[in-house]
């Protein structure tokens, strides 16, 4: 598991594509002083499994079923990549719940400044409508991010200085991995199989809600 919150930013150096996966170089140094072999490292919102490191990249392995869905397929060497390590039982959680498992991958349509604030604004797909919602998370390319604008085929994120520095987010023109919140994902997958629910006050207290 991950929380969405960035720690380098690495670049992929070069790749191999054998037997029907594809292993790529990612150079970093930040995050390889923690790793062992076979540990999770989100890359770009993708959870992939280390197969082999030094003191200046990490090897990633990426099955078919990820090169299919996610932008991995169309990375160049140079790419530049968010990486974070799977967050320790013991870690501090700052963001949200991010599995590392894309959902679908959106267009960057365009970059909005409102005084000292930044909007990214993304394509949103009919199919994915029911997973958004106004200030609620989303993971872009494995950061962790609010909906601060909510349109019907679009949605916008505010981002942060920091965050403007220490991510790939601002790249005009570029395809992103997403990953909408898994909380809303099961509640949509509860009602679709229940056609006539009974939501009341009473019954989201029941709930937990």
């Amino acid at each position: 598991m991950f929380t969405g919150i960035i720690e380098e930013i690495g670049k992929l150096e070069s790749y191999l594509d054998k037997g029907g996966k594809r292993y790529l170089n990612i150079g970093c140094s930040r995050i390889i002083e923690s790793l062992k072999i076979g540990d999770s490292v989100c890359c770009n919102g993708a959870c992939l499994t280390v197969t082999a490191f030094n003191n200046r990249q990490i090897t990633v392995e990426v099955m078919g079923e990820t090169l299919s869905k996610t932008t991995v397929s169309s990375w160049k060497p140079a790419e530049k990549i968010n990486l974070e390590p799977a967050l320790p039982a013991s870690g501090r959680f700052d963001g949200h719940i991010v599995q590392g498992h894309v959902d679908c991958v959106s267009e960057f349509i365009s970059q909005e400044q409102i005084a000292e604030t930044t909007y990214l604004w993304y394509k949103l797909a009919a199919e994915h409508q029911d997973m958004v919602t106004w200030q609620g998370s989303i993971a872009v390319n494995g950061v962790s991010l609010t909906i601060a604008k909510l349109e019907k085929d679009r949605f916008a994120v505010a981002l942060i200085t920091h965050t403007l520095q220490e991510t790939n987010l601002v790249e005009p023109g570029r395809y992103v991995n997403l990953e909408f919140d898994i909380i809303g994902k099961y509640i949509v997958r509860y009602f679709s199989n229940h056609q006539n629910p009974k939501m009341t006050m009473e019954w989201l207290r029941e709930k937990g809600f």
